[in-house]
């Protein structure tokens, strides 16, 4: 195909798009709710984000100002921890309305993260939520079905594919021609909202800059694929079919089936094929391990008991309270290594279904390039589950360096023997509970986000080879009337 054709036929298909006043307006609605959604999203984001620095100040206080106690107390007495959304949340929120926000760890046990969007807001959230990333995956696809779908077949019925192809074009011609033309008319509907989002990330105030543009600039070409596919399923649809309403029918199932009934079903797929256990039966299996590992709480466990006579030997006194550091205190601190192994131990088994799920997500974007350009969003933008699990890794790494330096403050200054009725109790100076360090939650880095899920972008890439292929195809077998 001559370069000179291919060129002619992209501009004259995109200057008919854009110098239609009813697709102008189109545009200008889409971006107009497109702003619209980022600017719901950076006021919840922003207003969620004070709360959040409110009230992490709010338990720091509180830990802080704790009179003088027993640091096993103060274990109990426990700590909460916050998770900040990524700032290109305000974009796609992806499942950060699904997974809690908040763990309230203690002593001897792991917690699950509460207060999720979904759990408060009842069964509406779960029909999808209005995001940037909503419109640019569903509402603009069908857009460009619905401008596009006469592209071929309408100059076929009008007989002006015979006269486009006496003037030297050929069949590929045409058919690149057309997909690009429409293409480039589809990136009007992009390009401006990608700025818009840098800038309100940037006012967040809550990342680095270049966090923000690495994972926008990845995010960029995804959304150009994913245009140029349905761009490549609008024309080659329109060009193998023999009538204007046969096209439009085509092309309104096939936005169906891949934006709605497909990523459905794979959805309930994955949850049948890899089930969670429920709540009860997780806790409750994790309870009889923890019997089984012993009770550090009681003195006449068996294995603990094993730990008591061969410390007495060691040190070779007849009773602990003659051991020179306080026993109790490092029966405690053996009894959180042992708890938190099994925790961890549970909680991956659980997280390594997660995964499968997520996996099987990630392989059915072969099937449905929508599925990949969403879990490529998710990843790109922060909101996905690896970035959550981030969160409960760094919760219980904190949890369990709070709990062994609450017990380390047992064993060097709480004394073995009890303190006599009416005597001074057992605790320490309060100004310990300074001195450790609050919660800082730090978001997972892009690129270890891509390296856990790169499956996506795979899939996009397959699908631009796809694209290409099918083109070169249909412009070999392009029936000109």
């Amino acid at each position: 195909m001559t370069t000179s054709n291919l060129h002619l036929i992209i501009r004259k298909t995109r200057h008919d798009l854009v110098k239609s006043r009813q697709n102008l307006v189109i545009i200008v609605i889409v971006l107009l709710f497109c702003m619209l959604s980022i600017g719901i999203g950076f006021t919840k984001y922003t207003d969620t984000f004070s709360k959040v620095k409110e009230y992490r100040k709010e338990v720091r206080e509180s830990w802080e100002h704790r009179p003088d106690k027993h640091p096993h107390r103060m274990a109990h007495y426990g700590y909460l921890v916050f998770r900040n959304g990524h700032p290109l949340s305000i974009f796609d929120n992806g499942l950060d309305n699904y997974l809690g926000n908040v763990i309230f760890l203690e002593a001897h046990k792991q917690n699950t993260a509460n207060l999720s969007e979904a759990g408060s807001s009842g069964a509406l959230v779960r029909f999808g939520a209005f995001t940037g990333a909503f419109i640019l995956q569903a509402i603009v696809p069908l857009i460009i079905l619905f401008l596009g779908f006469g592209l071929i077949v309408q100059e076929r019925e009008n007989a002006t594919l015979k006269i486009i192809s006496v003037q030297g074009a050929s069949g590929r011609a045409i058919i690149w021609g057309k997909i690009l033309g429409i293409w480039q008319f589809s990136l009007l509907f992009l390009l401006p909202v990608i700025p818009v989002v840098f800038l309100a990330a940037l006012m967040s105030d809550t990342t680095t800059r270049a966090d923000v543009f690495t994972r926008l600039a990845a995010l960029l070409p995804a959304y150009m694929i994913y245009y140029f596919f349905i761009s490549t399923l609008t024309v080659v649809i329109s060009a193998n079919s023999r009538a204007l309403s046969s096209a439009l029918i085509s092309l309104i199932g096939c936005w169906l089936f891949l934006i709605i009934f497909l990523p459905k079903g794979i959805q309930f797929a994955a949850q049948n094929v890899y089930p969670i256990p429920s709540r009860i039966a997780f806790e409750t299996e994790l309870e009889k391990d923890i019997l089984k590992s012993g009770d550090s709480h009681n003195p006449d466990d068996s294995h603990f008991k094993m730990i008591k006579d061969s410390l007495l030997a060691h040190y070779k006194v007849s009773n602990t309270n003659e051991l020179p550091f306080n026993y109790s205190g490092f029966v405690m601190k053996e009894g959180e290594k042992i708890s938190s192994r099994i925790y961890i131990r549970h909680q991956k088994a659980l997280q390594d279904i997660y995964n499968r799920q997520q996996k099987f997500s990630d392989l059915s974007g072969f099937l449905d390039p929508a599925i990949a350009v969403k879990n490529f969003s998710m990843t790109a933008t922060g909101t996905d589950l690896f970035s959550y699990t981030q969160f409960q890794k760094q919760a219980e790494e904190y949890r369990y360096k709070m709990a062994q330096r609450l017990n380390d403050l047992q064993i060097e200054h709480i004394s073995n023997v009890k303190p006599e009725k009416g005597g001074p109790p057992a605790i320490i100076d309060k100004d310990n509970w300074k001195k450790f360090p609050d919660f800082n939650y730090q978001y997972a880095s892009f690129s270890e986000s891509i390296k856990k899920q790169w499956m996506p972008v795979a899939a996009l890439f397959f699908w631009l080879a796809g694209c290409i292929i099918i083109i070169e195809i249909s412009g070999r077998k392009l029936k000109l009337i």
